[in-house]
C-alpha cells in the first residue's frame, strides 16, 4: 500500500553556521543564574511520547482456509453484490464445532455444509450479528478433516457505517464508481480495497492478514466492461442476457486481504517478461501512454528479482488506474490498484514520473505478498521494505545520488511527523491499526533498511533479505523472522540493532563537536535525546577528515554513549569533518561549521545530501559575504540536477551586494537548455525576483515542453505585466493540465477576467473530484469580481452543479460552497443554497461550512 504524504516541513540536519570559539566549535551557551534555592519542578511528559493502547496479537488459527471460491454479480442502481461463497476449511490443530468468518452487513441467505468436492450435505444454523456470522457445525472436526461451507449471500457496502484514516480514507472494501452513470466527467467503475480488514464486506472469510488462501472469482458482468483480479484468467463466457462471466484463479496462497476486483471501460496494453504477462489497465483515451506510465515494469521485475535472488512468484502481473481510489496504491497480488493522478500523458510524465510509486507496489509482491506480516503491529515488514524499493530502484536506474536525494525526503518526513508522535516502528499496543500506515512505518522504516544495508554491508545485506524470503515463502512472517535471517548469514547477534530501532520509540539527537590540539583532533559527541523516552543508541559509524585539496582520511567509530570522546592523530588539522559521511542515521545531527568547512564540504563531500547541507548553509550567508556568490555560481553547472536546484533556490529574493550578472546569465541558461524541467522551473522562478528583464526568457519559457515550466512563466510574467498577460493565457485555454489549470484559474481571478464562468464550467467538468476542490479555491478570487446577477447566477449554477453531485466528496463540496460565499448577500443565491444545504446528507459538509462561520 503506497499512501500519498502532504508537503511536509520537517526539522533541519544542519543548523546556521556559528562563530568559532577558539578550536572548539561549538554553541556556548549562556549560563543560567543560580537561584537561591532548588526547585523541584514537576516533569512534563513530552506531547510526542508513545501513547499505549492495548495488546494486539496476531489473529489466532481455529482453521486453515485452503480455498475461496466466489460468483459474485452486481446491482449498480442499488450498489450491492450478489455472493455466492464455498470456503474449504481445515482446523488448524484443535478439534472444533464452530466457525466464525467476517462478514460485515451482509443478508445471509442460506449457508450449508459441503463435502471437498462441493456437493451440498446439510443446512447449518448459524448466528448473526452484522459483523460476524457464528456457524454451528453438524459435529466435531480434527485437523484431519476437510469441509466447505456454501454461504449464500448480498453484500450491501454503502448501507453500513464506514470509517477510514489518513492513509486509507474508507474502509467500505466495495466500491461503485458513478454507478447510475449521472457523475460528470467520470467513468463507471467497480472495484475493491481489502487493506486493512475491508474484503469482508464482499465476501465472507477470516479477515487477517496471517491467514492465506488459494482462490477462484467468477465475476459476471456487462458484457461491455473488462475485468481484473488476483491470478490468471481461465476463461471468458458470454451469457444469454448480455452479461459475461470471467473466471480468475489465483493458485497460490496469498492473504485474504489482497484478493480484488475491478469492473470498468478499460484499455489493455500488455508486455511480457520471461514469458510471464505483464499488462497495463488505462482509461481508453490513455492506450497510447500506457507504457509512458508503467512501460518500466518489466525492467522492474528483472532487477528485484535479480537483486533478491528470487524470481517473480505470481502467474502474471497486471496494474490498473482506477477513480476515486481511497489511498495511492495498493498492492493486490499480481493486480495492483493506482490512484488516477498515476494516469499522464508523456508531457505530464516530464514534472511527474511516479517510477516510485510503480516499484512500491511491485516490489511488495516479495515484501507484503509472498512474505506477509503476520499482524499489522508488524507491518514495516510490508512497508519499510517497499519504502526501501524506491531507493533501490533510483539507485540501480538513475545512480546513487538520485536515490540520496530523494532519501532525505523520507528522513523529512518521519522527523516532522516525531514532534506530534514517537512510536516503535513494530508497534503491539497500537490504539488503532490505521495508525500503523505512517511515516514511521514508511519513511523511518525505509530509512532504517538503509542504516542496516550500510552497517553489515551490501553482499549481507541482499543475501540475508533472499534467506528471510526463501524461508517465509508463503507464509506469514514477524520481525524475529526478519532479524534471524539477517544472523544465520553474518553469524552476528543483531538484536542490538533490531531491540534500537524496530522495538523502541524515537531517533538519536546528536550534537558534534571538534577541538584540535597540536596533532590531536578531540571529537565529542552527545547523544542529547531524553533517555527516559529513548534508548542510547549504538551507532558504528564513520568519521572522515577533509583537506582544502581534497585529501580524504576516514576512521570508523561506534558511538554507544550518552557522552563520549575520540582522539584522531592526524598529520595536520583538517579543514574540515564529517560525522556519518555516508549520512545513513536516521535523526538529527547538529554540527556547526565555519564558512570555509562548508565550501569544502559543498566541493569535495561524496553524499549528495552533504553538499546539499553545505549549500543550504552556504546560502544563509550570501548577504553578509557577497564573495560567496561567485562560489555558488559553480553548483548552478553541477552534473547533478538536485544540486542545480538547490544553487538556484539560494539566489531567490536575493537583496545582497553581491554582483550577480553572472548569476543571472547561467540562470537564464538553465531555464533554457537544463534538461531537468524542475530546474528549468526554479531557475525561472529565481531570476523573476532578482532580474529586471526576466520577462523575455520567461515568454520563451511559455514554449518550454514542460507544464510545470509554462506554468512558472506564465505567473511570474502576470506578477510584472497584470491584466496584460491574459491575451497569452488565452492561448493555453484548452490545456487539461492541472498546473496550466491551476495558474490561468489564478490569474483570472486575481484581475477579474470578464467571461470566463464558460471556462470555469468546462474546466471543472474535465477535472477529476480531488481537482475540483482546488479549482474551487483558486475560484473564490474569480466571483469576488463578478458584479451583475446574470454573472452572480451562472457562477451559482456551476457550484450547485458540482456540489449536489452524487459524485462528489465532502471536501469538493466543502470547497464549492466556499467558492460561492462572496455573493451570498445576494438574497436569491443565499436561498438557493440554503435550500441545497437542507438537503445535503452529509453531516461532515455541514459541520465543515458552520466550523468556517458559513
Amino acid at each position: 500500500m503506497l499512501f500519498v504524504i502532504g508537503a511536509l516541513n520537517a526539522c533541519k540536519t544542519t543548523q546556521p553556521t556559528a562563530q568559532e570559539n577558539g578550536n572548539l566549535t561549538e554553541v556556548t551557551p549562556v549560563a543560567p543564574l543560580s537561584p537561591a534555592a532548588p526547585i523541584k519542578e514537576e516533569k512534563v511528559v513530552p506531547d510526542w511520547v508513545a501513547k499505549k493502547g492495548p495488546y494486539n496479537p496476531s489473529f489466532s488459527t481455529a482453521f486453515d482456509l485452503l480455498h475461496t471460491q466466489l460468483k459474485v454479480s452486481f446491482d449498480w442502481e442499488k450498489q450491492r453484490m450478489s455472493g455466492d461463497a464455498v470456503l474449504t476449511l481445515q482446523p488448524h490443530f484443535y478439534t472444533q464445532n464452530e466457525v466464525i468468518l467476517d462478514a460485515k452487513n451482509f443478508d445471509i441467505h442460506k449457508i450449508e455444509l459441503t463435502d471437498k468436492k462441493q456437493n451440498v450435505l446439510q443446512s447449518l444454523d448459524y448466528s448473526y450479528d452484522s459483523l460476524q456470522i457464528t456457524i454451528a457445525l453438524d459435529k466435531d472436526y480434527t485437523r484431519k478433516d476437510i469441509f466447505g461451507l456454501h454461504i449464500s449471500y448480498t453484500a450491501k457496502p454503502n448501507e453500513r457505517q464506514t470509517s477510514g484514516s489518513e492513509a486509507i480514507t474508507s474502509d467500505k472494501g466495495l466500491y461503485f464508481i458513478n454507478p447510475l452513470g449521472d457523475e460528470i466527467g467520470k467513468p463507471q467503475q467497480i472495484w475493491t480495497q481489502g487493506e486493512t480488514s475491508a474484503n469482508s464486506c464482499w465476501f465472507p472469510t477470516f479477515d487477517h492478514p496471517n491467514v492465506k488462501m488459494k482462490q477462484d472469482i467468477f465475476m459476471t458482468v456487462q458484457d461491455k466492461y473488462v475485468t481484473l483480479s488476483n491470478g490468471r484468467l481461465v476463461s471468458e463466457k458470454k451469457n444469454s442476457d448480455g452479461t459475461r462471466t470471467d473466471h480468475w484463479k489465483q493458485e497460490q496462497p496469498h492473504s485474504v486481504y489482497l484478493t480484488m476486483m475491478a469492473v470498468g471501460d478499460y484499455a489493455v496494453v500488455k508486455d511480457e517478461w520471461r514469458g510471464k504477462e505483464v499488462s497495463y489497465y488505462v482509461e481508453p483515451e490513455y492506450e497510447k501512454y500506457a507504457r509512458t506510465i508503467f512501460g518500466n515494469t518489466p525492467e522492474m521485475l528483472e532487477f528485484f528479482s535479480n537483486k533478491f535472488q528470487y524470481e517473480y512468484p505470481w502467474d502474471k502481473y497486471s496494474q490498473i488506474i482506477i477513480r476515486d481510489f481511497v489511498s495511492g496504491a495498493m498492492e493486490n497480488t499480481s493486480a495492483s490498484t493506482f490512484m488516477e493522478a498515476v494516469q499522464v500523458d508523456d508531457r505530464e510524465k516530464l514534472d511527474q514520473d511516479w517510477d516510485f510509486i510503480v516499484a512500491h507496489e511491485l516490489f511488495h509482491h516479495w515484501f507484503g505478498d509472498l512474505v506477509t506480516t503476520e499482524s499489522w503491529a508488524n507491518l514495516p515488514l510490508n512497508e519499510s521494505w517497499a519504502n526501501y524499493s524506491e531507493y533501490l530502484w533510483r539507485e540501480y536506474k538513475h545512480g546513487k545520488d538520485e536515490a540520496d536525494f530523494a532519501l532525505q525526503s523520507e528522513l523529512e518526513s518521519y522527523l516532522t511527523e516525531s514532534e506530534i508522535k514517537q512510536e516503535p516502528l513494530i508497534r503491539y499496543y497500537y490504539k488503532n491499526k490505521e495508525d500503523m500506515f505512517d511515516s514511521h512505518s514508511y519513511a523511518k522504516g525505509g530509512y532504517t533498511l538503509n542504516l542496516l544495508r550500510n552497517t553489515i554491508g551490501d553482499e549481507a545485506f541482499f543475501e540475508a533479505a533472499a534467506l528471510y524470503l526463501k524461508n517465509n515463502a508463503f507464509k506469514a512472517a514477524e520481525i524475529a523472522h526478519l532479524r534471524i535471517a539477517f544472523e544465520e548469514v553474518t553469524g552476528q547477534d543483531l538484536n542490538w540493532f533490531f531491540d534500537q530501532w524496530f522495538m523502541k520509540a524515537g531517533h538519536p539527537d546528536i550534537l558534534v563537536m571538534e577541538k584540535y590540539n597540536g596533532n590531536t583532533l578531540e571529537l565529542t559527541l552527545q547523544q542529547r535525546q531524553d533517555p527516559e523516552y529513548t534508548p542510547i543508541y549504538r551507532i558504528p559509524t564513520k568519521v572522515q577528515f577533509v583537506w582544502k585539496d581534497g585529501k580524504k582520511e576516514e576512521r570508523k567509530i561506534v558511538l554507544d554513549k550518552e557522552q563520549q570522546s575520540f582522539s584522531f592523530m592526524l598529520d595536520m588539522k583538517p579543514d574540515l569533518v564529517i560525522f556519518d559521511p555516508d549520512h545513513i542515521i536516521p535523526g538529527v545531527i547538529s554540527h556547526t561549521k565555519s564558512t570555509e568547512a562548508y565550501l569544502i564540504q559543498a566541493k569535495y563531500a561524496e553524499n549528495v545530501m552533504h553538499r546539499v547541507e553545505a549549500l543550504d548553509n552556504l546560502g544563509n550567508s550570501i548577504i553578509a559575504d557577497p564573495s560567496l556568490v561567485n562560489e555558488l555560481n559553480t553548483y548552478l553547472k553541477d552534473p547533478f540536477w538536485g544540486i542545480r536546484e538547490t544553487a538556484a533556490g539560494l539566489f531567490e529574493g536575493y537583496q545582497g551586494t553581491g554582483d550577480l550578472t553572472e548569476t543571472k546569465n547561467i540562470l537564464k541558461n538553465l531555464v533554457v537548455n537544463d534538461p531537468n524541467s524542475s530546474v528549468r522551473a526554479n531557475a525561472l522562478s529565481t531570476l523573476s525576483t532578482i532580474s529586471e528583464d526576466f520577462i523575455p526568457i520567461a515568454k520563451q519559457a511559455m514554449n518550454d515542453s514542460s507544464y510545470m515550466v509554462v506554468a512558472t512563466a506564465l505567473y511570474s510574467v502576470s506578477e510584472i505585466e497584470g491584466p496584460s498577460i491574459v491575451p497569452t493565457l488565452e492561448k493555453f485555454e484548452d490545456a487539461k493540465n492541472p498546473n496550466i489549470v491551476f495558474v490561468s484559474s489564478m490569474i483570472y481571478g486575481q484581475f477579474g477576467t470578464k467571461g470566463k464562468l464558460d471556462w470555469y464550467d468546462q474546466k471543472l467538468a474535465e477535472m477529476n473530484d480531488q481537482f475540483r476542490q482546488y479549482m474551487f479555491r483558486t475560484m473564490i478570487g474569480y466571483i469576488m469580481h463578478l458584479e451583475t446577477d446574470e454573472e452572480k447566477k451562472q457562477a451559482t449554477d456551476i457550484v450547485l452543479k458540482y456540489a449536489t453531485n452524487s459524485g462528489a466528496s465532502t471536501e469538493t463540496k466543502v470547497a464549492a460552497y466556499q467558492a460561492i460565499s462572496p455573493v451570498l448577500e445576494d438574497e436569491s443565491i443565499n436561498k438557493r443554497i440554503s435550500e441545497a444545504l437542507s438537503k445535503e446528507k452529509d453531516q461532515k459538509v455541514i459541520e465543515s461550512l458552520k466550523q468556517q462561520g458559513y
